[in-house]
């Protein structure tokens, strides 16, 4: 029937049925109030929608095509088809479409159709603008101005950057900068004293792993001890600084704080297959020292900066890539809740990972402690509703294969002007419209008993359908697909439509309050605040706001992060959290002070790093004194250096650099850089190969493959971040999995075999030459006499009694597994029929890595080189 027609027929039914008094033609009068069509609405739609479509499309049930009709904004935005309703055009509306199943819409109710009546209730309630009860909310917060006013005024943090004045201190012979000052002022004022000095070998092993994450090797470590120029430190520091090991290392640190990771993760883990792009542009803004400032506008706003060559352009799009990497829940039933909880994800990111407040917190009401208000949320929620999330995804309740895949929102990277190849627009028609045929096929047979109907290869009859309407697919993403065509990274642009966003009641994303402008949070004052354009998301006006000079929170978040990483705790104890509810500064001063040196310096990380390594209080010896430990055994003070356990990373990479097998080169790529973007469980095939190239790698922990939920054991094992939340520290645990690792992981008893051979193969050496530089490698020292005498003993002691083993038996190869049996034709009507979209890859058998020495006394040597590695002193810095 036409739509047309179709309008007509109900709004002349909807005037017979007037006259014959039928409810659902009760007459408004012209130019009737709000209240009325409200009354309508209540009295005849909304029991319509119940009774027939509530079933299928509402938030308590499947939400079947992703449409939701218990919610005006679920019509409006639609589902999988489109918008349902359009106010005012009862002809557009897909909704009267379906209701009177015509032939090029979908037939709903399905096994049901609606009489002309109620056609006739539905058009007319669409005609006249399809009314709907709204939820009344305050326009502005419902904290008290003043109880906020207070907290701005109060609360060190949102105090701008106060002038200091570097103190005087008694013993002014201990200093060797202004960092000294600040603390010995402060250790002079709760009448403690420093630590002395650590010893060279320590220092030199302390600031190697501090800057570079990688121990010296025994050559630097002497050339440094026996240097005794007044210089020798700064020269040691600049060189690490120069080092590529520098960016690796502190680029992982602000990895952390970027919840690094390449798939989706959450319920159903999907891989982002271009997300290492992002992971080479940290690595080489911290080697290049990007100033910070510039950092921070090109990963919120790169795409929005002006480059002068397709190279430039093509690393602001990439550095996008912090607000796309984060966790997503691809299974949300309805896209709305999706955006938004993705909106909440970038606002966290931002806002905690930047300047270190929790607005998140204010998504369903006011802030609970600190001055932000939801207003303030959604402020900044305008924002990012305007901006288009290209990670390659989209949701579905329910998908399976490449329904998860959205090729239109990835970045296409280099210059795409070239012309398109000739026919392809014919072939791309007709790809899409055999894919499109295969599907309907496939959705017209799957669930029915003929397609459930189980064949003689065992599966059901639906499959067959299944497997065409896939290699469709993949024949038509072969030909649309810009990442088969070209490099593409995920990141984000401004969308087509950019606007403000409305306030959601109790933070549901479908429950709309008044509409808040676009802008920032207002307990950071910032005078001359950049206006939001009205053609543009407002994201490079964020950036600006967050590293603008009269913004405090950016630079003292950031050189707090920095000294958490070489002190072992921030001058502000949490971090992540400037708030009321995180802790005060030990030196509010000393913050200050770096703080502004900071942005004074052109936001320099390497000259902020530099400064603190060559400061004396970081070089000072680890040693704990009674007196001064009773009264801070936190070391907030810094009367001493506070030992560190190294993260995985470091761990790894150390075991690798004793053995002599570490690559210091950057790989290309990843190794989830060819997987697709389908679900990847965590038992499956995929996610064992990526765990098998992660343990045999050579590179950097830093390179290898980070999908969720496949985290390598040698980091896993040692408190890696979390990467689903802003990590600007870790967890330090001490827990039996770590022993174990060492004791049984096939990593570390390869790398020390690895090392035992290294040791064997000098030639010039004795077995006291080869201890001595085993501790060398692995400990950066020297063994004591009474260490290195246990040593020979242990190894002499070793080789015997593996010589006196008998000698292990050759490897057989296991038979391969009976194939599962196929159900008979006979059988057909008893067997269990499973949909393959259901059906989950449970554990493959793991074939462990055989690690065997070569000869009894390799065995001893690797048993020392095992001892050396899992002793606490390799895993700890001093």
């Amino acid at each position: 029937m036409n739509l047309r027609l179709l309008s007509m027929l109900a709004a002349t039914f909807a005037v017979a049925a007037v006259a014959a008094g039928a409810g659902g033609g009760e007459a408004i009068p012209a130019g009737a109030d709000e209240a009325a069509k409200l009354d309508f609405f209540e009295r005849k739609v909304r029991p319509l929608l119940v009774d027939n479509c509530y079933n299928c499309h509402s938030a308590n049930t499947k939400a079947a095509s992703g449409l939701r009709v218990d919610d005006r904004n679920g019509l409006l935005a639609g589902g999988d088809r489109g918008p349902a309703v359009v106010p005012g055009d009862p002809e557009e509306s897909l909704l009267l479409q379906s209701v009177a199943h015509q032939d090029d819409a979908p037939r709903m109710p399905p096994r049901k159709k609606l009489g002309e009546e109620e056609v006739a209730i539905l058009s007319r309630w669409i005609a006249e603008g399809a009314a709907w009860p709204g939820e009344a909310v305050a326009a502005t917060q419902a904290t008290d101005d003043a109880e906020y006013a207070a907290l701005r005024a109060e609360h060190w943090a949102w105090q701008p950057l106060k002038a200091t004045t570097v103190p005087d201190v008694r013993d002014a012979a201990w200093p060797r900068g202004e960092v000294d000052r600040f603390i010995l002022a402060k250790l002079e004022e709760s009448g403690l004293a420093p630590v002395g000095d650590a010893d060279r070998a320590t220092l030199i092993r302390r600031v190697a792993f501090d800057l570079t994450g990688l121990p010296p090797t025994p050559e630097e470590v002497d050339a440094f001890v026996a240097d005794s120029s007044p210089d020798a430190l700064e020269r040691v520091v600049d060189r690490l600084l120069a080092s590529p090991a520098f960016g690796e290392h502190w680029g992982r640190h602000w990895l952390d704080v970027a919840r690094y990771g390449e798939s989706t993760g959450s319920s159903r883990n999907l891989p982002y297959p271009h997300a290492w792009r992002y992971r080479d542009y940290v690595v080489d803004a911290f080697n290049s020292d990007k100033p910070f400032d510039r950092f921070v506008r090109e990963q919120i706003a790169g795409d929005l900066l002006p480059a002068e060559t397709q190279a430039e352009r093509d690393e602001l799009a990439v550095a996008t890539g912090f607000l796309a990497i984060g966790q997503k829940d691809v299974n949300q039933r309805f896209k709305v809740r999706f955006v938004m909880d993705n909106v909440d994800e970038q606002i966290d990111v931002v806002t905690r990972g930047l300047l270190g407040v929790t607005a998140s917190c204010a998504r369903c009401h006011d802030h609970k402690f600190d001055p932000i208000p939801t207003k303030d949320y959604y402020a900044l929620a305008g924002i990012f509703r305007s901006t288009d999330l290209c990670a390659g995804v989209r949701n579905k309740m329910g998908g399976s294969g490449l329904d998860y895949y959205d090729n239109a929102m990835l970045i296409p990277l280099g210059d795409h002007a070239e012309e398109e190849a000739p026919g392809l627009a014919e072939k791309v028609a007709e790809a899409t419209k055999a894919f499109e045929e295969a599907r309907a096929e496939f959705q017209k047979i799957r669930g029915t008993p003929e397609g459930l109907k189980v064949q003689a290869n065992g599966r059901p009859l639906q499959y067959r359908y299944r497997m065409k309407m896939v290699d469709r697919q993949n024949a038509l993403l072969a030909l649309t697909d810009p990442a088969a065509r070209g490099k593409v990274a995920i990141g984000v642009r401004d969308a087509k439509e950019v606007g403000d966003t409305e306030i959601r009641v109790r933070g549901e994303a479908e429950l709309l309050g008044p509409v808040v402008p676009r802008g920032f949070l207002s307990a950071v004052p910032v005078s001359n605040a950049p206006e939001i354009p009205s053609h543009q998301s407002g994201r490079k006006e964020l950036a600006d706001w967050i590293v603008s000079p009269e913004n405090p929170l950016t630079p003292r978040v950031f050189v707090n992060r920095a000294w958490h990483h070489l002190f072992g705790r921030g001058i502000v104890k949490t971090i992540d959290n400037f708030g009321v509810n995180g802790e005060a500064p030990t030196h509010p001063e000393l913050l200050d002070h770096l703080a502004a040196k900071f942005v004074a310096e052109g936001w320099s990380v390497k000259k902020l790093a530099r400064s603190l390594v060559l400061s004396r209080a970081y070089g000072l010896s680890a040693e704990s004194r009674e007196a001064e430990f009773a009264a801070d055994p936190d070391n907030g003070l810094v009367w001493r250096h506070s030992p560190r356990r190294l993260t995985g990373e470091e761990i790894r990479d150390a075991m690798l650099a004793a053995a002599g097998t570490l690559d210091p080169s950057r790989p290309e790529g990843s190794p989830a850089a060819t997987l697709k973007v389908i679900e990847m469980p965590n038992n499956g095939p995929e996610a064992r190969r990526i765990m098998e190239e992660a343990h045999a790698s050579a590179r950097r922990a830093v390179y290898l493959p980070l999908v969720r939920g496949v985290t390598p054991t040698s980091l896993e094992v040692f408190d890696f971040a979390d990467q689903g939340a802003v990590s600007g520290g870790r967890e330090t645990t001490t827990v039996p999995t770590q022993a174990l690792y060492f004791l049984n992981d096939a990593l570390a008893r390869r790398e020390s075999l690895k090392l035992a051979e290294r040791l064997l193969a000098r030639d010039e050496l004795d077995d006291a030459g080869r201890v001595e530089l085993a501790y060398r490698l692995t400990l950066g020292r020297s063994p004591s006499a009474a260490e290195a005498d246990r040593a020979r003993e242990f190894l002499g002691e070793f080789e015997a009694i593996v010589a006196a083993e008998p000698p292990p038996e050759p490897e057989s190869t296991p038979e391969p597994a009976p194939a599962p049996a196929i159900a008979a034709a006979s059988d057909a009507a008893t067997a269990q029929v499973i949909d393959p979209d259901q059906v989950i890859p449970v554990d493959a058998p793991v074939k462990e890595e055989v690690v065997r020495a070569s000869s009894p006394r390799t065995a001893a040597w690797a048993g020392f080189c095992q001892a050396l590695i899992g002793s606490a002193e390799f895993r700890y810095v001093r």
